[in-house]
């Protein structure tokens, strides 16, 4: 670390990893709140439940879901003999107790995209009391580490957190040109690639001697390295360094704390979410899941929406399953994409087998058509005929919901191979529907004979769910997979502001050099 003095938020958080406090010094008590009864005396929490709070303050604050987790924890780093004063503590629990429960009341959209305003936390004397007796509770740590996000890889985020946090605390990060490099070209940057991959952990420390570090080639095991880098963020893994691998290669790994911050927050979902099985459709990472309560059971890449026809944030369930469904074509799409390309090709309605159909439902003979030729006058809809051709495939997976949004498969697998997926008008093509199609049919009537004999027909059947199984698509742009390997994904929606969207006070307590 550099510099002769670490920082106050540095200390505190080294609590946490080292089992005490280095801060010792007796403080005063902060000013009680008007209408707040502090007259009962409040204990000192063991060191664990301190070190428990102020982490999760921390990381709650670096978020920048609210100014008064940033307020609380700059408070905090700038009076350090807070850190030994009894009400500080109880101050915080308040703050995060009130937090999760209200967090977790808010819907799936409002939660992904941030939007928690109206949060206006109140000390009151029966939660002091209910705090007092709490830490008299032989279980008062695990009570207080109920308190943290729910979610299966929550310590190994927070540890990687942490991690990141202390390297932002050392050689500041290095300053890369705009380049265009692919393997075994040359270019006076690869030392300062080098580094980068090194300081990610992509280029295992002494794989490389100190001269070939300064190597201007770009040589096989750096190659291998930035495939590697490539891959935890979403590219495809070919190893060129072009402008989207630059982008995330230049990206401190502060900016990176809080992407991982706020993907915390995100992942923190209601408990009756959680526990049942459902399915997780993420859409920066273009991959549905099914989950069996933290369990994954099923896992297929997807394609969503693209960024002017956004796959909303939404919470449904999966109702029925279309096998050979028609696809009634949506205004919008049929008046932006299949009118102008009616106009170019007169075969069009063919070639797609299309069917006219007038305002009533009847359908209607092309070569009867009633219309001036133009984009703006078609007075008609299409309805595209079940088959491998559909524009839907062979699977719609129904969902109820206000959008218009559905699952389903597609005549256009081509598509999955790509690495930038946001190619849709708003619903979720599923690459593996048909072995998705099988699990959720699992145990009902329409068994795999069953399901096999109505693939070979054209005929339309809606199979209807026995136990309608719950759908959630989510907005998580950094996770820690199963092998410990840090993920992140483009903000393909904007959602987040990479520059902006913390409180630069609490990222500078957190990495000061001085």
């Amino acid at each position: 670390m550099r510099g002769k003095f670490m920082s106050t938020a540095a200390i505190l958080l080294l609590a946490w990893n080292s089992g005490s406090f280095a801060v010792t010094t007796e403080l005063r008590a902060p000013a009680p709140k008007s209408g707040v009864e502090t007259g009962t005396s409040l204990p000192l929490p063991s060191v664990a439940v301190r070190s428990e709070l102020t982490q999760q303050l921390m990381e709650v604050a670096m978020a920048g879901i609210h100014p008064a987790f940033a307020k609380s924890w700059l408070q905090l780093t700038k009076q350090p003999e807070l850190a030994k004063n009894p009400e500080t503590y109880f101050q915080i629990y308040s703050l995060l107790h009130q937090f999760r429960h209200q967090w977790h009341e808010l819907d799936g959209d409002s939660r992904e995209r941030f939007h928690f305003k109206n949060f206006n936390p109140v000390l009151s004397a029966a939660e002091r009391n209910e705090y007092i007796a709490l830490l008299q509770r032989p279980d008062v740590d695990r009570v207080m580490n109920k308190l943290r996000p729910q979610t299966e890889n929550y310590l190994s985020s927070r540890r990687v957190l942490l991690s990141l946090l202390d390297e932002s605390r050392k050689a500041p990060w290095p300053n890369l040109p705009d380049l265009k490099v692919k393997p075994g070209e040359s270019h006076e940057a690869l030392p300062l690639i080098r580094d980068v991959l090194l300081r990610s952990g992509d280029l295992p420390s002494g794989q490389l001697t100190a001269e070939q570090l300064k190597l201007t080639t770009y040589d096989d095991l750096t190659v291998q390295a930035m495939q590697r880098f490539q891959q935890r963020h979403g590219l495809d893994g070919d190893g060129v360094i072009g402008r989207r691998t630059l982008t995330w290669l230049r990206l401190p790994p502060k900016v990176r704390a809080v992407i991982l911050a706020r993907s915390i927050l995100r992942s923190d979902l209601p408990q009756q979410i959680s526990s049942q099985r459902h399915v997780l459709v993420n859409i920066p990472e273009y991959r549905l899941r099914v989950l069996d309560g933290q369990q994954e059971i099923f896992s297929s890449r997807v394609i969503v929406g693209q960024v002017k026809r956004q796959t909303p944030i939404l919470s449904s369930e999966i109702s029925s399953i279309v096998v050979n469904p028609a696809w009634h074509v949506p205004a919008r799409i049929l008046q932006q994409d299949l009118v102008p390309k009616l106009v170019k090709d007169k075969h069009f309605l063919d070639k797609g087998q299309f069917e006219v159909v007038d305002s009533q439902g009847m359908k209607v003979d092309p070569t009867a058509m009633v219309w001036d030729g133009t984009e703006e006058n078609f007075p008609y809809r299409l309805r595209q005929k079940p088959g491998d051709h559909n524009a839907l495939g062979r699977y719609k997976f129904y969902l109820p919901n206000n959008d218009a949004i559905y699952l389903h498969s597609t005549s256009s697998p081509g598509y999955f191979k790509r690495d930038l997926r946001a190619l849709s008008s708003g619903c979720v093509r599923v690459e593996e529907a048909d072995n998705f199609a099988k699990l959720l049919l699992k145990g009902s009537k329409w068994n795999v004979d069953k399901l096999d004999q109505m693939l070979k027909e054209d005929t339309t059947k809606w199979l209807a769910m026995t136990d309608p199984v719950p759908v959630y698509t989510v907005y998580w742009r950094s996770w820690v997979d199963k092998q410990g390997q840090l993920q992140f994904r483009d903000d393909i929606y904007q959602f987040d502001d990479d520059a902006k969207m913390a409180n630069s006070a609490v990222i500078d307590s957190l990495v000061d050099h001085t």
